[in-house]
C-alpha cells in the first residue's frame, strides 16, 4: 500500500507543474500576439521607415586600420581649425583697433596706417609657421586707451592686417589681460577698460626669431640679442663717465621750429624722458638740436655737439695696432660686437 500512495503524490505534483507551464505558455502567446499587432500598426503608418538595427558594414571600409571613429575619419578634414579668443582695444585718439596679444614679442603697426611710402628695413619678424614678415622701420605712438594716462611706445611698422599690442608693451606699462571679463587692467592704477573679445583663426604670435631655427631655444634664453633696441637698458656697473673741458661753457640759443618739426621734437623728448634715456638738468652748457631726414622720409632728432667737442680735453692713449694682435685672431670663428 505504501508504494501506491507515493505514486499518487508524484502524479499530483507533476500535474500542478504542467498546469503552471501551460498558463505561462498562454501568457507568452498573448504577449507575442500583442507585439505582432503593434508591429503591424507601425508598418502601416506613413511616417514609419524600417531600417536595420545591425551595425553598418560600410563604415569599416573607410577606416580599415581602426585608429579613428567613423565621424572623425569621415568628416575630420571638413572641420574648421581651432579658433582662439583674443581681446581687442581701441585707441580713442585715432580710432585704430589693436589686438592685445601676449604671445607677440613686439608691438606692431600695420603699414597701411602710415602716411607716405614705406621702405623695407633689414629687420625681419617671423610668424608662428616660420613665414618672414617684412618691416618698415619704427614709429612712436601715443595711445589713449581710456586708462587716464598716455601710453607712448615705439611700434614696428610691418606688413600685417591689424595692429598688435605685444608683450613688450604689456610688460613696460604693467597691463593685464582678463579675457573672462573682457577687460584690460592697468596694474599701476587698478583701472580697467572694456574691450571686445573675438575669435580669430590665424595665429598672430609674432617672434623676432624663426621658430624653425635650430638655435631658437638658445636665443630664447637671451631675448635682448634679437629684439630691437627700442628703449634704454640699464647696465649694472660701477664706472662713472666724466668729460673734462677747458674754458668757458658754450651754449646755443633756442631756435624756432616749424609746427610739424616741433611736434616731432617734443614727442621724441617725451619718449626719451619716459624711458630714462635722458633726464632734466640745469647746466650752463646747451647744444643745438637738428632734425635730419632719414631715407624713409621721416625725421630724426640729432644733437650738434661740435662746439662742446672743441672744449673737451681728449684722452690721449695709443690705439692698438692690428699687426700687434693679428696672430691672436688665427682660427677664430666668432667675434663679439
Amino acid at each position: 500500500m505504501a508504494p501506491r500512495t507515493i505514486d499518487a503524490a508524484v502524479v499530483q505534483k507533476n500535474s500542478l507543474r504542467v498546469d503552471e507551464l501551460l498558463s505561462k505558455l498562454v501568457s507568452l502567446e498573448e504577449q507575442l500576439a500583442s507585439l505582432k499587432l503593434q508591429r503591424k500598426v507601425r508598418s502601416s503608418s506613413p511616417h514609419h521607415h524600417q531600417r536595420s538595427r545591425s551595425r553598418s558594414k560600410s563604415r569599416r571600409r573607410y577606416n580599415p586600420q581602426g585608429r579613428y571613429c567613423f565621424y572623425h575619419f569621415r568628416f575630420g578634414k571638413k572641420c574648421l581649425p581651432g579658433r582662439k579668443f583674443r581681446l581687442f582695444v581701441k585707441d580713442r585718439e585715432t580710432g585704430c583697433q589693436f589686438l592685445v596679444d601676449s604671445g607677440a614679442d613686439v608691438s606692431i603697426l600695420p603699414w597701411t596706417k602710415t602716411k607716405g611710402e614705406c621702405q623695407a628695413s633689414q629687420y625681419k619678424l617671423y610668424a608662428a609657421n616660420g613665414t618672414e614678415i617684412p618691416t618698415y622701420g619704427l614709429k612712436i605712438l601715443t595711445l589713449d586707451l581710456g586708462l587716464r594716462r598716455p601710453f607712448q611706445w615705439p611700434f614696428i611698422i610691418a606688413k600685417v592686417e591689424r595692429g598688435i599690442i605685444g608683450a613688450d608693451f604689456l610688460q613696460k606699462f604693467q597691463l593685464l589681460i582678463d579675457l573672462h571679463n573682457r577687460k584690460l587692467i592697468d596694474g599701476v592704477t587698478n583701472l580697467s577698460i572694456k574691450g571686445e573679445v573675438a575669435t580669430i583663426q590665424e595665429n598672430n604670435d609674432l617672434s623676432t626669431v624663426n621658430r624653425a631655427s635650430k638655435y631658437f631655444n638658445l636665443l630664447k634664453l637671451y631675448p635682448d640679442l634679437t629684439k630691437p633696441n627700442l628703449v634704454n637698458r640699464v647696465v649694472k656697473h660701477e664706472v662713472k663717465h666724466h668729460i673734462l673741458t677747458t674754458g668757458q661753457p658754450v651754449y646755443s640759443k633756442a631756435r624756432q621750429l616749424a609746427p610739424d618739426k616741433l611736434k616731432l621734437a617734443k614727442q621724441e623728448f617725451q619718449f626719451m624722458l619716459f624711458n630714462d634715456i635722458i633726464r632734466p638738468s640745469k647746466s650752463q652748457w646747451a647744444s643745438p638740436l637738428h632734425l635730419v631726414n632719414k631715407k624713409d622720409g621721416t625725421l630724426r632728432p640729432c644733437g650738434d655737439y661740435r662746439r662742446l667737442n672743441a672744449q673737451t680735453i681728449p684722452d690721449r692713449y695709443p690705439i692698438p695696432r692690428i699687426e700687434d694682435f693679428n696672430h691672436i685672431l688665427k682660427d677664430k670663428k666668432y667675434f663679439p660686437r
